[in-house]
């Protein structure tokens, strides 16, 4: 017979048991609300005409080089799961070129993006923070920002963007914090993700070598906060994390090379083509400057199908008009009268692009680069509330022109015709303003501020971290914007990832409340 202390004591690993399963559960529900806010208030948002080409249309250039592949093939995955959910699969098959887009497909898809978000900022508030309270706090944080889980909730390669770049950090932070090559190797595996989902964020592999050559720097200027005896940030490890990035680059160019050689598809760079929509500052420049630009450009490059493309573009802005697509079809209809036709044409089009783009920014670049930080400081003054828009006004642009011929696979959709007035939704929601008084350039500011006074006030050489990681990663998101408003013009959605890190940022400086060593995790 069992005694009163044998029944006490066999209760307690119970209640020990129990208690570690509940505070997980509650940090997963209060990451999970805002997901559950958006299925049962908004139907699924589209990222305008570019997530169809994405997610609805034959692997081509456009789906593996303008747009890397990690997105433009995963999302077909939850429209193949449909079809067998719904028995289409059994006497239709199924087509990964030209998926069968139903909206019990879309809303598979929605749930893989939104538990792929909450998946990694679970990951992040463990693997970052020891104690539950600093946990909770980093979870609410997250949860308030309405962006991350709206881009979440829309179809279009940005949806998976928050939770790649939140782990790319992480791995960064854990390597910083106690190096080791498994971490090393992760924090590799995390950057190519991400340059699989999108170009410009490839400058994610410059915030760990940048962060070490900060500390490497702060560590002469203040001897007392050297690095511990266990750490190994020296300057082999910064020519080590250089190295990785370097080799992140290129195995996520060598997988898209891959793809386009198993697809038939001639590799070559898109930069060219989407620089052709940032061609629009000229219009902006006197008449005189405009022609002594365009004119030396024609000369420079004694190219017929460019020099008509250069005159297209000199017609239009001397008007103080701009349509890119006009110069785009000018070249294109040389090209065609020079002989090229088919893929080859598509290639030479693009080719030409890119000698635009080199052109431009090689030969007196002053104006572009006073328009790109034009673009910049007002991409700056944004509110993660206008970022929270942005999806709306894309799936108000798609479902005015769905009804076209281009978009005939998902005419179908009722989630998406059933749309009237998408932006409603935004504006009556209280959830999607919290943080409009919050100008990305305010957080910015908040978060070079604490970081400095982190270093300044630094005790230890984990304070010293914190702080010099928070600004690296407020420094890389800032020239992620400047990378994507030198090739494209201002948009409110390029700045995500700037917001992205700036979040990041916060978690990082909110882990000096954790009593623990960043990077521990509860046991």
């Amino acid at each position: 017979m069992r005694t009163e202390a044998d029944r006490k004591g066999g209760a307690t690993p119970a209640r020990i048991s129990t208690s570690r399963m509940l505070s997980p559960a509650l940090l997963f529900i209060l990451l999970a609300l805002p997901s559950v806010y958006l299925f049962c208030s908004v139907p699924p948002l589209w990222r305008d005409s570019d997530a169809f080409y994405q997610v609805a249309t034959k692997f081509e250039f456009l789906t593996v080089l303008h747009w890397p592949p990690l997105y433009c093939f995963c999302a077909r995955l939850p429209f193949l799961l449909a079809t067998i959910l719904d028995g289409s699969l059994f006497h239709s098959g199924f087509s990964f070129n030209w998926p069968r887009v139903t909206d019990l497909g879309v809303y598979l898809l929605l749930v893989f993006q939104h538990l792929f978000l909450i998946g990694a900022l679970l990951s992040v508030c463990v693997t970052l923070a020891k104690s539950w309270p600093v946990r909770f706090l980093i979870g609410a944080v997250f949860a308030s920002c309405a962006p991350i889980y709206v881009f979440a909730h829309c179809v279009g390669s940005e949806a998976i963007m928050a939770p790649l770049l939140m782990l790319a950090g992480t791995a960064g932070l854990k390597y910083l914090c106690s190096p080791s090559p498994r971490r090393l190797i992760l924090l590799f595996c995390f950057i190519v993700l991400n340059i699989l989902d999108r170009h410009a964020n490839g400058v994610v592999a410059g915030l760990v070598p940048l962060a070490i050559l900060s500390l490497l720097g702060l560590a002469v200027a203040r001897p007392s906060l050297s690095p511990p005896s266990h750490s190994s940030i020296n300057l082999r490890s910064f020519f080590l994390s250089v190295a990785v990035g370097v080799v992140a680059i290129l195995t996520a160019n060598a997988v898209i090379l891959g793809v386009c050689r198993f697809d038939k598809i001639p590799y070559r760079s898109r930069a060219g083509y989407a620089f052709v929509w940032r061609l629009d500052f000229i219009k902006d420049l006197p008449l005189e400057r405009q022609s002594a630009i365009i004119n030396k450009a024609e000369t420079d490059l004694q190219d017929p199908a460019l020099t008509a493309a250069l005159e297209k573009l000199k017609e239009m802005s001397a008007r103080g008009e701009f349509n890119p697509d006009d110069i785009c079809e000018a070249l294109d209809k040389t090209l065609g009268e020079e002989g090229f036709q088919g893929q080859k044409r598509h290639v030479a089009l693009d080719q030409k692009l890119n000698r635009f783009f080199t052109y431009f920014l090689g030969h007196d670049p002053a104006d572009l680069f006073h328009v790109v930080a034009g673009d910049v400081g007002a991409g700056m003054s944004f509110t993660p509330s206008l970022l929270t828009k942005d999806p709306f006004l894309c799936t108000d642009w798609l479902g005015k022109r769905v009804s076209g011929p281009r978009f005939q696979p998902i005419q179908g959709l009722k989630t998406l015709s059933s749309y009237s007035e998408p932006t409603k939704q935004y504006d009556t929601s209280f959830y999607f303003h919290l943080w409009a008084f919050l100008p990305l350039f305010v957080i910015a500011g908040g978060v070079v501020v604490t970081g400095v006074v982190y270093i300044l006030k630094a005790k230890n050489w984990r304070d010293l971290v914190l702080g010099v990681y928070s600004l690296s990663c407020t420094a890389i998101g800032i020239v992620c914007a400047v990378v994507s408003f030198i090739v494209v013009a201002l948009l409110p959605r390029l700045m995500l990832p700037t917001l992205i890190l700036l979040l990041f940022a916060v978690v990082v400086l909110l882990l000096r409340l954790d009593p623990d060593k960043v990077g521990e995790t509860a046991t």
